[in-house]
């Protein structure tokens, strides 16, 4: 009996029939819970160092197995880890060079490293590199006391966001307009590294049992997230001429793909997403003070028409609506309860609230 989920296998049938556009006998759904509802935070190792907090294996180890330890997995939620800290987002952009100040537990700080594109040197990742060495050592501290659980790999990012780091939002704007030719360039060079860290990064993870990004989706075959949020600064004709040829660059790269979709200011972009033959699916993120999931249902269908997958995160009291209005078919939910026999309640409803007994 495995320690963290007890459903294990099942868990991963049913994320397989997903995968493939089937359901095995219910729609797929993520829930979390505290296992002590009164008591829902682990305690927490601190040092006075904020990097060790983030660096040290056996202090992030020790905080994560806490954290797994806390924390129930129901449906398809999967017990799997992050040894480089989501927190560091966009990580690729420090293997490339860029500077980052972790300040607190909470507070992680990155800079630009590119003030004039004649001083720029080509994007590849130095193996001697700080950041690079420190996740290779926490990935392979977590793969090997992996007991039970998973290992995600770092979130690397999308060569837009990673190029918005290392340039800076304002100058790249302006170099939509100034210097194409640079960002086209740049992004060429990202993509390559993006890849190859990847890769890399992936054969440590891998050995856990399986590919996950931090979104925890768990996938047999190499799998990956991609996405970039500062598109939602530019215009659909600019997003397609310099943005969206790389994303289907990696679309090709890698098996599967879900492209994370952020906030309405991104919506104007979906249909070109959707038009990607190997985009796989599109996880779709309204944004806090945006309106609930439910009023985000034509977009959901929208996804669902394109014979792309959609994973969605909702409120519990949501569930039973999105399983009226939407396909099974491809469809993953994402959500949180206030303690196990909640969170398996719920469970019992999505068995029970299937397209064909609705009413």
């Amino acid at each position: 009996m495995n320690m963290y989920k007890n459903d294990m296998e099942t868990a991963r049938k049913r994320v397989e029939a997903w995968w493939n556009r089937a359901v095995l006998d219910r729609a797929v759904i993520q829930i979390k819970a505290p296992r002590d509802a009164s008591n829902p935070t682990p305690k927490l190792e601190r040092t006075d160092d904020p990097k060790a907090y983030f660096t040290d294996p056996e202090v992030v180890m020790t905080n994560l197995e806490r954290y797994l330890e806390a924390t129930y997995f129901g449906g398809e939620a999967f017990p799997v880890v992050f040894p480089v800290s989501i927190r560091m987002a966009a990580i690729l952009a420090n293997y490339l060079g860029s500077p980052m100040e972790l300040q607190d537990a909470n507070t992680v700080w990155s800079g630009h490293m590119i003030e004039k594109w004649e001083d720029h040197l080509e994007f590849k990742i130095d193996p001697q590199n700080e950041w690079w060495k420190l996740s290779r050592t926490l990935l392979e501290a977590g793969a090997k006391r992996a007991s039970g659980y998973f290992v995600g790999v770092p979130d690397l990012n999308g060569p837009t966001e990673i190029l918005c780091r290392l340039r800076g939002p304002e100058k790249l704007a302006l170099d939509l307009i100034d210097h194409p030719d640079k960002i086209m360039a740049a992004m060429k060079e990202i993509n390559r590294a993006w890849f190859g860290a990847w890769q890399e990064l992936t054969k440590i993870t891998q050995q856990t049992g399986g590919y996950f990004n931090w979104m925890g989706i768990w996938s047999d075959l190499p799998s990956a997230d991609l996405q970039s949020d500062s598109s939602c600064l530019i215009s659909s004709s600019m997003f397609n001429e310099y943005f969206l040829p790389f994303i289907e660059e990696q679309t090709n790269m890698i098996d599967r793909t879900i492209y994370h979709l952020d906030g309405p200011g991104a919506v104007r972009h979906l249909d070109a997403l959707l038009e990607l033959p190997k985009l796989t699916a599109v996880q779709w993120v309204q944004g806090s003070g945006e309106k609930p999931t439910v009023e985000w249902i034509p977009l959901i269908k929208r996804i669902q028409a394109a014979r792309k997958l959609a994973y969605i995160y909702c409120e519990k009291g949501e569930v039973k609506t999105l399983l009226k209005e939407l396909d099974p078919e491809g469809l993953m939910m994402v959500t949180t309860c206030g303690s196990p026999d909640e969170a398996d309640d719920l469970l019992k409803s999505v068995g029970h609230w299937t397209p064909e007994r609705a009413s």
